[in-house]
């Protein structure tokens, strides 16, 4: 575990990060063995967390909206965790058992998604669509390296109406970004959710229509507004759309 104040930046674990966000809440409750880390590394000091990271605790505790990122390819899974508030807070996935724990200004988190997908210009494909079985997405999002290698062999087949695209995937230059966010809203729960395939080649985004998930050629510029739109907006989080 290490943690840097001039910049913020907390790197830790899974547990960690749990008995932090506890400790902010309720010290008692803590686990104290994993608090005696957090205060050796310098996260918690003189019974709280370290002033720098209250904004992004405040983000976990008082959330107006939950966000994750899960990106995935040849090489692994990541799943990355963001907490939408006045001042937002982002968990990075590091794919090495810890992650970055660090406050964000709201209006970066648009950016900061794009640059945990590695979303850049691509190509752009032919104009056409494929029907996508839901289990091949499954495949190609499995924390098990033969389903992933499945789903890709799958996938290259799917895609022979983009024959780059298909030869991409076969060279295993393939990444698959899935944003969910889910945020209170009146009286229910919003959830969406923006999917796509990166296959270096180009780009495809994942609709839904009457027949089932269907891959449709897009460009990043397209992705970036599509991840911006699915953000909650002040009309959706505000004091006005709390209380109807």
């Amino acid at each position: 575990m290490t943690f840097d104040a001039s910049t913020s930046r907390l790197r830790l674990d899974a547990d960690a990060f749990i008995t932090l966000v506890e400790y902010a809440t309720d010290p008692e409750g803590a686990c104290e063995d994993v608090v005696a880390r957090l205060r050796e590394a310098g996260a918690v000091a003189d019974g709280a967390p370290h002033p720098v990271l209250r904004n992004a605790l405040a983000a976990v505790t008082s959330s107006l909206g939950s966000l994750q990122v899960l990106v995935t390819g040849p090489d692994g899974v990541r799943l990355h965790q963001a907490w939408v508030a006045f001042v937002s807070a982002m968990l990075t996935d590091l794919a090495d058992g810890t992650y970055d724990f660090a406050a964000v200004s709201t209006e970066f988190v648009p950016t900061t998604i794009g640059r945990l997908t590695g979303l850049q210009a691509r190509p752009r494909l032919d104009p056409a669509s494929a029907v996508v079985d839901e289990s091949l997405l499954d495949d190609l999002a499995s924390n098990s390296e033969a389903a992933r290698a499945a789903g890709s062999e799958a996938l290259a087949d799917l895609l022979a109406p983009w024959p780059p695209a298909a030869a991409a995937v076969r060279a295993g230059l393939w990444q698959l970004s899935v944003v969910d966010i889910a945020f209170p809203a009146r009286d229910r729960t919003i959830v969406r959710r923006l999917a796509w395939v990166d296959v270096d080649a180009g780009l495809l985004r994942v609709e839904a229509d009457e027949h089932g998930p269907t891959l449709v050629p897009t460009t990043s510029t397209a992705v970036w507004r599509a991840i911006v739109s699915i953000l909650p907006t002040d009309a959706e989080t505000g004091p006005a759309a709390q209380s109807a």
